[in-house]
């Protein structure tokens, strides 16, 4: 039943890859797409950089100044000298009109800046000598001009649109300019598919050439002088702030513009490009939409990719429900695999998990000088031991469980307020008075790397000490319905739902609203980075309307810009994508190391063989102090023998692409997106040889001619090329075990071994028995076990939230799959 739903999901849910960049490299490096504008008159000392602006996807982009003015008051409010930054659509080489842009909607309310500073309203109470737009009665709004639709004639009546809202939007309506004259923001970019009415990336084909529709970063400055020549200090009463909006003619023909050039959304490959079908895990989908666009040039095959949890494309690859390559961090284990159907191995792509986050100076009342010229700076560097983060992953911080239950009362309310991180990150002291991070935004669905995170956790005494239940030096103990869990775990256990019940003052109304109503999974790593760059916990409320007294659940508004407190825990490569700075993690050698190619590298040297000796096994206890602990790989898989010799040749030549010139790093179609580290020589050359496997072998049996040998880096003896094929299967190294993840910290692996050759140290009383033989591991929280065929579901439709997989078909799927899973948690969150 469940195979033959996936399949049909699958089959439903094939859409090809779209070409993918991100805006720095694993180290932070600024590609050559960055570009620098002055401004003119009062702001021709201010500069200001944005990072990338070509071969853009969605993605977020870093907007710095300098030579501005501090902004007024030095904290709290924006009453002047500040920017204003929105994204615009607009075909003429001069730039865009101010209808073009998307500003407005952001959820932003005096008294903390002026009352149309932040609106498309034109006509207020300052008089704009330029402004043409108004109307004889009620206020003029600049209107909005959707790409696609005709130019108004005439003024808006509102800051509404069919077009974009608060949770659509990008603007950043608020950039504070600090002491030193300096900034610096976050941009989101949009496409066509997060906005449609600025049509950014959408293909247009010009002379037979398609490129993806260029669009527009616009920055307003804003200084003291109003629209109608009166000076506003901004230090003083409310009548002493801006309050006119950035799209007043005054204030906008002082705008600085960007141009922005995209790459072509949902046009990787030619009409007609013959298909190959990929499945596979969440950490190599960048990569794969990078490389497809060269892939498929000059007749080349176009490789559809579906994106799956590890456990779902091994249990695809046994059952002969796989399309033909699948990729995954732990192979097959050898007792699975089928004598009849050799599996070959080879590595495409490293790079690792990493915790992202997107956190601001908060100065807490009473703060001094030094302190208040940080107000909303962002926090660009952090530490994290184990326990840190097994308290985080186990709802143990109070403000982590709804209505913080009598058994959390006595706990910190988030991880920038413990003392033990503080001690640890004493820049953080005095920084929280408006959010902390309870927890990190966790995807729902299953992977190799978050057994490899929790194997991390359980490998520190400490940390396995807190999980047991031992407190902290402060007092702190786990959440005790997260206590003594089995690990290490696929999934992120949520076993506390905690539920209050509340009356609507104005109605007397009741309803209920529970935990994971206020702290829900993502649908992936991509869906957490995004939004947690975005300053989006995800979270829902419920909303009662006083005449019909209905409860309808409602989206909670994003963080406010400047008290953004947000954690995420994602690949290497999404987090520089969105532009989160990563925790430096607490590694086997006693050193904090941030995820960086050489970190990567080294993290990847000291990888062991697993059960499978062609495939290496992550290592979250390497003694190398510059070893990141959390590096991954990613291997491709196929059986050859159950490709036809057209599929061979196309699968072998994705894998020398993927190999080869698709490790060279950059932000150009098929180069190697920023955030993972290029492939060392010997498993480059491990690929090379792998696919001559795939393609001379590709619908041979196991009578035809052998597989090619190859000797591991480290002289460590390895069968056949990846193979797991034959009655005897070659052992694994001594010390390691075999779970139907494959490899130490997989799903539903045993204890960690101990002992010559281990990976993981022993973890006494956290073990789960080794699963079933092509059985997917059930998930360990009870709380969440009855969503595995939703996930499932979900995860066969490639997450719907990654951008870079949606089409209209998969996003009509999505919004059923994600209906479904709120339906299927109602009872659970009761």
């Amino acid at each position: 039943m469940v195979a033959t739903l996936l399949a049909m999901m699958l089959s439903a849910a094939m859409i090809s890859v779209l070409p993918g960049a991100a805006p720095a490299s694993a180290d932070g490096a600024t590609p050559d797409s960055a570009m620098t504008k002055s401004g003119m008159g009062e702001f021709k000392n201010l500069q200001v950089t944005v990072s990338q602006t070509k071969n853009l996807i969605n993605q977020a982009v870093t907007v710095t100044w300098k030579g501005g003015a501090p902004t007024t008051p030095a904290t709290g409010a924006f009453g002047a000298n500040f920017l204003q930054i929105m994204q615009c659509w607009g075909d003429d080489p001069a730039g865009p009109d101010r209808s073009q842009c998307q500003f407005g909607a952001a959820n932003t309310n005096p008294p903390i800046h002026g009352a149309w500073v932040p609106s498309r309203q034109v006509t207020t109470t300052v008089v704009d000598p330029k402004e043409t737009l108004t109307k004889p009665v009620g206020a003029a709004f600049v209107p909005f001009w959707p790409v696609g639709h005709p130019q108004p004639t005439g003024p808006g009546d509102s800051d509404q649109n069919d077009f974009f809202d608060a949770q659509v939007t990008n603007e950043v309506p608020l950039a504070r300019t600090h002491a030193d004259g300096t900034g610096q923001a976050n941009f989101e970019i949009e496409t066509v598919l997060q906005a449609a009415g600025l049509g950014c990336g959408d293909p247009v084909t010009a002379g037979g050439v398609t490129k993806g529709r260029s669009c527009w970063l616009v920055i307003v400055p804003r200084g003291t002088t109003e629209v109608d020549g009166s000076t506003r200090t901004g230090n003083g009463s409310d009548s002493d702030q801006l309050v006119s909006s950035p799209l007043s003619q005054t204030n906008w023909d002082k705008r600085i513009a960007f141009p922005l050039d995209f790459l072509p959304v949902g046009k990787a490959c030619p009409i007609g490009s013959p298909e190959r079908r990929i499945i596979g895990h969440e950490l190599v989908v960048d990569a794969i939409s990078s490389w497809q666009p060269v892939l498929c040039t000059g007749g080349g095959a176009l490789y559809s990719y579906n994106q799956l949890p590890d456990d779902v494309a091994r249990n695809l690859v046994l059952s002969g429900g796989s399309p033909g390559l699948a990729l995954v961090t732990n192979p097959v284990p050898p007792d699975q695999a089928l004598p009849d159907q050799p599996l070959v191995y080879a590595p495409v792509g490293l790079s690792g998990l990493a915790i992202g986050f997107n956190i601001e100076h908060q100065p807490v009342p009473g703060s001094t000088p030094e302190n208040l010229k940080l107000d909303g700076a962002p926090f660009t560097s952090m530490k994290l031991t184990p326990r840190l983060v097994a308290k985080l992953l186990t709802q143990s911080y109070r403000g982590a469980v709804n209505g913080a239950p009598d058994y959390r009362k006595d706990s910190p309310l988030g991880l920038t307020v413990d003392p033990e991180f503080l001690a640890l990150n004493p820049e953080y002291n005095g920084f929280a008075n408006s959010n902390t991070p309870p927890d990190a935004l966790v995807q729902l669905g299953g992977a190799d790397v978050t057994s490899l995170l929790w194997s991390w956790v359980i490998a520190d005494p400490d940390a396995r000490a807190f999980l047991a239940g031992t407190p902290d030096k402060f007092g702190m103990v786990v959440n005790p319905l997260n206590k003594d869990l089995a690990l290490p775990t696929s999934t992120f256990p949520r076993n506390d739902q905690s539920c209050s019940d509340l009356t609507d003052g104005l109605t007397g109304v009741k309803y209920g609203i529970c935990t994971a109503d206020v702290h829900p999974f993502t649908n992936d790593m991509h869906e957490a980075g995004r939004a947690a760059s975005r300053g989006d916990s995800l979270a829902q409320k419920n909303a009662v309307d006083t005449l019909t007294k209905k409860v309808t659940p409602k989206k909670v508004d994003r963080q406010n810009f400047g008290q953004r407190a947000l954690l995420a825990v994602v690949d290497t490569a999404t987090a520089v994508r969105y532009g989160l700075p990563t925790a430096q993690l607490l590694n086997a050698a006693g050193q904090f190391v941030a995820p960086t190619t050489q970190s990567l590298l080294v993290g990847e040297a000291a990888m062991k063989p697993s059960a499978v000796p062609a495939v290496l096994g992550s290592n979250p206890v390497a003694p190398d102090p510059v070893a990141y602990p959390l590096a991954a790989l990613s291997y491709a898989v196929t059986a050859p023998s159950t490709l036809d010799a057209a599929a061979g040749k196309d699968y072998a030549a994705f894998v020398r692409y993927a190999a080869g010139p698709g490790q060279q790093p950059g932000i150009e179609p098929g180069q190697l997106p920023p955030g993972m580290a290029p492939l060392p020589a010997a498993l480059k050359a491990q690929a090379v040889a792998a696919a001559a496997t795939i393609e001379t072998q590709a619908g041979k049996t196991n009578g035809g001619p052998p597989a090619q040998q190859l000797t591991l880096p480290g002289d460590v003896p390895g069968g056949p090329i990846g193979s797991t094929g034959g009655p005897n299967p070659a052992p694994g190294p001594a010390g390691t075990t075999t779970s139907s993840g494959g490899g130490p910290g997989a799903p539903g692996a045993g204890p960690p071994p101990s002992g010559p050759g281990s990976q993981v140290p022993s973890a006494p009383n956290l073990a789960q028995p080794v699963a079933k033989a092509r059985r997917t591991p059930a998930l360990p929280a009870p709380a969440v076990g009855a969503l595995l065929l939703t996930i499932l579901i979900s995860g066969a439709l490639a997450a719907t939230s990654s951008p870079l997989l949606q089409s209209p078909v998969i996003l009509r799927l999505g919004a059923a799959v994600r209906r479904l899973l709120r339906r299927e948690a109602t009872p659970i969150e009761q």
